[in-house]
C-alpha cells in the first residue's frame, strides 16, 4: 500500500499524514514514527525510517522520493517477527551496496547492533550482529544501539549510544538499574564492515547523549543528539574529541514537538536541515517525522 508522506516543508509545520499503516500505529493507534535516515542519490531518494506497530514491535520503513518533497510510502524493508526492536537505521553505500546497521533487540532493551545489506536499498538480507554490549563492568555493558556509521579512509566508523544500567524504575526489571543510571557515546571502527573493534577504552561522549547522528562537514564533525528540550549538538576534529555546542534547534512548543525531538538527522550542506522525530507526548511514544532547515553557523 503506497500513501503519500508530507514532511515539514521549509517555513512550514506539516507532519506525516495518516491513516497509518498497521506497522506504524503503535499500541495506541496514534502513530509512533521516528529515527530519520535520508540517503540522497542522483534520480531518488531513500528515507529510511523506524515505526511501532499495532503490536508493539519496532520495523524499519522506507519512503521513496524522486523530488524530495513528494513521498511514497514503500512499507517495511526490515523486521524480525521474533524480535521486540528492530529500529534505528543507519545506511552506508559502499561498492554497490546498501549497508544498514540497526538496534536489535531480541527481548526487552537487550539491545546489540546488527547490520543487513541491499544491491537495491530496497530488498534486505540480514548478516547478523556486528556490535554486542562491552565486558562486565564497561560503560556499555548492558546494551549498545542507535548506531550512526561513516565509510571514511576504507574503514567503517560506528558511533553508538551504550549503558552499563538503567534508571530506577525502568519497565525492564531483568536490567540492573541505578539512581545515576546516564547514557554514553562510543565509537567502533572496521575494515569489513561486520568486525567492529572499539577505539579507546572508554565513550567518546558523555552527559546522557544518546540517539545521535554524525555528519562530516567542512572542519570536521558535527553531532545532532535528542533530548526533551530540542536538538542538542556537539562538534569535533576527527570524530573522537567532543566539544558541546548546545541547542542547535529548540523544541517549537507547538502540539507537533512540545516535547521534544527524538533520533535527529542532520542533512548538511549549503542549505542544511535537520530531520527528527517531533515528540508529541511526554512518554516519547507519539512521534512524528519532521524537518526543519537550520540557521546556526555549522563549523
Amino acid at each position: 500500500m503506497l500513501a503519500t508522506l508530507a514532511l515539514w516543508a521549509l517555513g512550514q509545520s506539516l507532519v506525516l499524514e495518516p491513516p497509518w499503516l498497521p506497522t506504524e500505529r503503535a499500541p495506541h493507534r496514534k502513530g509512533n514514527l521516528y529515527a530519520p535516515e535520508l540517503v540522497e542519490e542522483k534520480d531518488r531518494r531513500l528515507l529510511y525510517y523506524g515505526a511501532q506497530g499495532a503490536d508493539g514491535h519496532d520495523r524499519i520503513h522506507l519512503a521513496l522520493s524522486t523530488d524530495g518533497v513528494t513521498w511514497k510510502r514503500h512499507g517495511v524493508v526490515l523486521e524480525d517477527p521474533g524480535a521486540n526492536h528492530v529500529n534505528d537505521p543507519s545506511v552506508v553505500v559502499h561498492g554497490g551496496v546498501y549497508h544498514l546497521y540497526y538496534t536489535l533487540a531480541q527481548e526487552g532493551v537487550s539491545d546489540v547492533i546488527a547490520l543487513a545489506t541491499s544491491k537495491d536499498g530496497i530488498h534486505f538480507e540480514k548478516q547478523g550482529i556486528v556490535l554486542r554490549p562491552g565486558q562486565v563492568g564497561a560503560w556499555d555493558s548492558l546494551l549498545v544501539g542507535r548506531p550512526s556509521v561513516l565509510m571514511e579512509d576504507g574503514k567503517f566508523r560506528l558511533w553508538y549510544d551504550g549503558r552499563k544500567d538503567l534508571p530506577l524504575g525502568a519497565p525492564d526489571k531483568k536490567a540492573p538499574q541505578s539512581a545515576r543510571s546516564t547514557r554514553s557515546v562510543g565509537l567502533a571502527e572496521s575494515t569489513d564492515a561486520k568486525q567492529f573493534q572499539r577505539v579507546g577504552p572508554g565513550p567518546v561522549m558523555g552527559n546522557d547523549v544518546g540517539g545521535v547522528h554524525v555528519a562530516r562537514v567542512q572542519n570536521g564533525y558535527v553531532m545532532v543528539y535528542e533530548s526533551r528540550q530540542g536538538t542538542r549538538w556537539s562538534a569535533s576534529p576527527d570524530g573522537s574529541r567532543w566539544t558541546d555546542r548546545g541547542l542547535l534547534v529548540p523544541s517549537g512548543g507547538t502540539p507537533l514537538d512540545r516535547h521534544g525531538h527524538v533520533t535527529p538527522f542532520l542533512v548538511p550542506g549549503a542549505k542544511p536541515r535537520l530531520l527528527f522525530g517531533a515528540a508529541m507526548s511526554p512518554s516519547w511514544d507519539v512521534n512524528r517525522l519532521a524537518q526543519i532547515p537550520i540557521t546556526v553557523e555549522l563549523p
